[in-house]
């Protein structure tokens, strides 16, 4: 065992405390999801059976996997909840029910071998497996020094954790506005004295939930023991701690949502079953980032069946915990986790832990302050050979609130703080770009880290040691063009309104391009008026632009979003188009916030001008996020020009930009287009007039 590692190492183990009686977990495996019913695939609209699997899932995450699934796979067998009578006729066995998987149409039972003898031979039961078991083995280094204390950078007063979010350029995202705004972020751990400690009692926190006692209590509680919520509170505090002159995080205003999965008794044993369900309950409530910065491994000689990366176990499809982690990722959320503390290996055997051998996930090792490999991170490759980790963040003396009080601050080593790191500017890539997927993000911090080779050990890059280098957020969130401040800030000058915000792009922006798009009161009529470029910020034309608002009588509602494009043709907006909404405020005050602008039903607008020489703009409302084409035919119903063939997202005409069609070479006369969706089709005439 390394002292200098910090990450919740769960060894496994081969039996429950209670098998001295015989009685062992199992996974039951069920055949299907209820007669008729199968356990995987998409679920077909007009069924009865989508209902229930609606249920289950919040609009926040309906919305999320519109990003990643086709309109038609929103749904899948998989979200359907097990059939209850399948888990009532195993337990009249005699076997105690523990929990319960969706994802892998399973439930953990305790059965004695008669039990499970009686459970195999069920008609809707595929197979009985045993459930991994880990003991817990929990570390921490109290000997990591403190970072060196640098100056402040940003109108933000970091303290001592300026080291560590500097190491990663999260400051110049705080500095442009964008600070986690509008993300859940979901932690799993052994539990968060939150409540409490000064950096952590003001942050959003929407759900918590115990898996072990089965509440809605993630702090400390009777039965556990003193240590068990210490490390969820310094992770959640690394990546979304807020206390100025002492810790900012990464995303500290984004929302939280927290899984206490690990039991730290040590007459007790921590279960992947756990995991697995809480990572299940966080897809539900829609969460967009999940941290974990737990790992399972085998420190008992390897038995057959136990999860080994000599057995091969760590292929990222066979452990419990890898196979809810790819599935999460293959619903829309953002998964980092921590490659381990069990040292370097040599880039030919991994020394990993799981579920960090997950594909489309990002896998996380640590660095110190000087970007050297710390002796403690695991190392790739995957069973599989794929390259690990992702990426690297630092994990030597990061600053982290400790449970000693609610005003107790300590350094800790591990990659369990190198993870929550790099799952915060994940959440800062997200709040700048919503419509972001998770293989987007993990692609993008890929691409933008920053190289880190050994001479000697690991020269090319990427590589089993360090992946494709160290974090840059600022970098990685501005992979995609302009991006914008989380909201704008309005000012009164002389009884008008002042609209002010920040857009920044690598590229540079086209100063002409910034404009407001505002609307009067019930209006959805929009007009348009340029933005004044007003300071630089790190690009030459970005920064702050501002706007003095035509007058209007006190109180008055004004809806509007602000566009943007760069000098590489890249364009985005404000509010963003995949949150549905426009910026909202009362004229003469300085309050803003967003209105909804989802319309009810799908709709097809006339073209205009018509008659038109030689373009015309065509718009359309979308009420939900679909795939998108729009063709245009001559009268002889011959196809002229497909002017779009996209996925995009709900929206009303007003808030996004209009198809053009340009007819500069076809001859006048009448001609058709039409829009075509999953759930809509519809065609108007126009007339090209020269």
């Amino acid at each position: 065992m390394k002292s200098t590692a910090l990450l919740v190492v769960l060894a496994i183990a081969a039996y429950l405390p209670a098998q001295s009686q015989g009685v062992k977990k199992y996974w039951v495996y069920f055949a299907d999801k209820g007669p008729s019913i199968p356990s995987a695939g998409s679920l077909a609209k007009a069924t009865a059976s989508i209902r229930p699997a609606t249920a289950y899932l919040s609009p926040r995450a309906i919305a999320r996997r519109m990003k990643v699934l086709p309109p038609e796979r929103l749904l899948e067998a998989e979200d359907l909840p097990l059939h209850s009578p399948y888990i009532t006729a195993v337990s009249s066995t005699g076997g105690e029910f523990c929990r319960r998987s969706k994802w892998l149409n399973a439930a953990s039972f305790l059965l004695t071998p008669d039990q499970r003898a009686a459970v195999q031979r069920l008609p809707f039961v595929n197979r009985v497996v045993p459930v991994v078991a880990f003991v817990g083995k929990y570390r921490l280094d109290e000997s990591a020094p403190l970072p060196e204390r640098l100056s402040k950078t940003t109108g933000l007063d970091y303290g001592q954790s300026l080291a560590q979010v500097t190491t990663i350029n999260v400051p110049k995202l705080h500095e442009i506005g964008i600070s986690g705004h509008n993300v859940l972020v979901g932690m799993l751990d052994n539990g968060f004295r939150w409540r409490v400690h000064e950096s952590l009692k003001t942050r959003r926190v929407i759900a918590e939930h115990d898996f072990i006692f089965n509440d809605d209590t993630t702090a400390n509680q009777p039965g556990d023991v003193s240590n068990q919520d210490q490390h969820g509170t310094l992770t959640f505090s690394t990546v979304g701690g807020y206390f100025g002159g002492k810790l900012i995080g990464p995303a500290y205003d984004a929302e939280f949502i927290l899984g206490k999965t690990e039991d730290m008794r040590s007459e007790t044993k921590a279960e992947e079953d756990n995991w697995a369900a809480g990572i299940e309950w966080m897809d539900s409530a829609g969460v967009d980032v999940v941290s974990s910065s737990l790992g399972y491994n085998d420190f008992d000689g390897g038995s057959v069946g136990d999860y080994t990366w000599a057995n091969g176990s760590f292929d990222g499809r066979t452990t419990i915990t890898a196979i809810a982690a790819v599935h999460a990722a293959r619903v829309g959320i953002v998964v980092c986790d921590a490659m381990g503390n069990e040292g370097n290996g040599d880039g030919t055997i991994g020394t990993m832990l799981t579920p960090a051998d997950a594909d489309s996930i990002i896998s996380v090792g640590a660095v110190n302050y000087s970007k050297i490999l710390a002796g403690f991170s695991s190392t790739g490759p995957t069973n599989d050979a794929r390259t690990k980790p992702d990426v690297v963040s630092p994990g030597v003396s990061v600053y982290c609130a400790s449970t000693a009080s609610a005003s107790s601050y300590f350094s800790q080593n591990g990659t369990s703080l190198a993870t929550p790191l790099a799952a915060g500017s994940a959440a800062l890539m997200l709040s700048a770009r919503p419509e972001l997927t998770p293989i987007q993000v993990r692609d993008a911090l890929r691409a933008t880290a920053e190289p880190l080779t050994d001479v000697v050990n690991f020269p090319l890059s990427p590589n089993n040691f360090t992946g494709w280098g160290l974090v840059n957020a600022f970098s990685a969130a501005l992979s995609f063009g302009p991006i914008f401040s989380n909201a704008p800030a309005v000012s009164v000058a002389d009884t008008t309104s002042v609209v002010a915000i920040n857009v920044v792009s690598k590229f540079g922006l086209n100063p002409a391009s910034v404009k407001i798009h505002y609307a009067i009161g019930a209006s959805s009529v929009y007009d348009s008026i340029p933005m004044t470029f007003d300071s630089t910020m790190f690009f030459q034309s970005s920064g702050r632009y501002k706007v003095v608002l035509p007058y209007e009588t006190l109180g008055t509602i004004v809806k509007f979003y602000i566009t943007a494009s760069d000098s590489a043709s890249q364009a985005y907006q404000s509010p963003a188009a995949a949150l549905n909404t426009v910026w909202q405020l009362a004229y003469g005050t300085t309050d803003v916030r967003p209105f909804v602008v989802v319309p009810e039903k799908f709709a097809l607008m006339q073209n205009y001008p018509n008659p038109f020489n030689p373009t015309t703009k065509i718009t359309f409302d979308l009420a939900r996020r679909e795939h998108v084409s729009i063709i245009v035919y001559n009268v002889l119903g011959e196809k002229v020009v497909t002017l779009l063939d996209a996925v995009l997202d709900a929206g009303t005409a007003t808030t996004r930009a209009p198809v053009v069609f340009d007819a500069a070479n076809l001859p006048s006369g009448v001609y058709f287009y039409r829009i075509v969706t999953p759930s809509f089709i519809a065609t108007k005439k126009m007339l090209l007039l020269r």
